[in-house]
Order: C-alpha cells, then structure tokens, then sequence
C-alpha cells in the first residue's frame, strides 16, 4: 500500500479553469474540444466526452503539473490511470524522471528506516547464493537462431571508408544530417514560427507533424502558445 506522504503535491496547489459546460478550450492532445462537464477526483477537472469514454482536458495547471509533478501523484490527484499519465508526458515531451519522481526517490530513500537494503546485500554474498547463481549461468547454451544471426553478419560487406566519405558528403549536399539522411532539419525561418501560434497550427504551415513542433519547442524552452 502506497503511503500517503507518496502522493502529496509538491509544486501545487494546482487550480482547474473557470469554465461551463459547452465552453472551448485548448487540448493539448486533441486540440480544440467542448467542455462536457467536471470530473470527481480530488483536483475537479473539465473532461471531454469522445468515443463514449469521458477524457481530461490536458491545459493549463494539468499541464504544469505533468512536467513537473511525479506520474503516481498526478494519477492519484486527477483519478486516472498511470497509463492516461505516460500518455500525457510523452504527448508533451515529459522525461521519464522528472523533479518530482526525483524528490519521490529521494523522501523514500531517506524515509526508510529498516535495514532490508543491508539483509539483502549480506545474503547475496553467502555461498548458497553464489553457488545458485554460478549454476544457473554455467552452461547456458545460445540458440541456432542466434549463433547463425552472428555468422552472417560477420560475412557481411562492410562499407569503406571512402565509401562512408562518399555517402556523407552526399547527405551534406542535400541539407541532411550524415547520421539520418530522412531527417529534415530545421531552418532558422522555420524557428522563427515556433511558438507564435498553436503547435497545430505552425504544423500545418511547416508541413511537418504536431509531434515534431512539439519537440521542437521543448527543446527551445519556448512556453505552449495558450498557455503563456
């Protein structure tokens, strides 16, 4: 059972919009949606309703609340699944630690005051334990699948250097990078736009997808357009 200290705000208190049902707002998931109502977890938040299932709205203090917040406590704060939060910080680009999965670590690190840690570092080391971990490795043998997956790669032809050379400066010719020739890169025109108007909407004008604005700006440090 989670303790009850694991789930607390740390950057809050996190504030719902002030709107009616039927009002507009900005997802940043799903982009403009009709408001159909207010969900009943612990932080009331405005939902959508699309497909049958009653979705939140991911704007605002949800917003800073994902980036910043750990995916325990926001699933538990707004009563969604953890699986809705994984969806949300990959949605806005949210690294898999953030400052408060950071802290989370840290309180139960220094919370626990047992000395399982230590019982478990000792048991490791007794010759019953190493004796069942040597015998469980000793005499693996590797699949035919992967021993001839080896072989053939090893008879593969290699590049050569000039050939390497030869391809890069291709790729340099035609504005990619040499390690993706797929990828497009950015121009500063291109920069310029980010951040302007709804990530959507700059999409569309670049010819690009909303994704890729998306982790472009992120990686700008530039603030979502509705929310600055």
């Amino acid at each position: 059972m989670k303790r009850i200290h694991d789930l607390r705000l740390l950057f809050g208190p996190y504030l719902p919009p002030s709107i009616r049902r039927g009002d507009k707002l900005f997802c940043e998931i799903r982009g403009t949606v009709t408001v159909a109502g207010y969900s009943d977890a612990p932080i009331p938040w405005p939902r959508v309703k699309k497909g049958g299932n009653a979705c939140l709205v991911l704007c605002g203090e949800l917003v800073r609340a994902v980036k910043r917040e750990a995916l325990l406590v926001v699933a538990h704060h707004w009563g969604v699944s953890q699986t809705t939060v994984w969806k949300w910080r990959k949605a806005l680009g949210v690294e898999r630690s953030n400052e408060g999965t950071d802290q989370r670590l840290h309180d139960d690190a220094v919370s626990r005051g047992d000395d399982r840690l230590e019982r478990a570092r000792r048991k490791s080391k007794k010759p019953k334990a190493l004796a069942k971990l040597s015998k469980s490795l000793k005499g693996r043998v590797r699949s035919h699948a992967t021993i001839e997956a080896v072989r053939q790669a090893a008879k593969r032809q290699h590049w050569s250097e000039a050939r390497r050379k030869k391809i890069a400066a291709l790729w340099r010719k035609r504005g990619h990078r040499p390690h993706n020739p797929y990828q497009r890169p950015w121009t500063p025109e291109e920069d310029a736009l980010i951040g302007t108007d709804r990530d959507r909407v700059v999409a569309e004008r670049l010819g690009r997808s909303v994704k890729a604005v998306q982790m472009r700006r992120f990686a700008m440090g530039i603030p979502s357009y509705t929310v600055r």
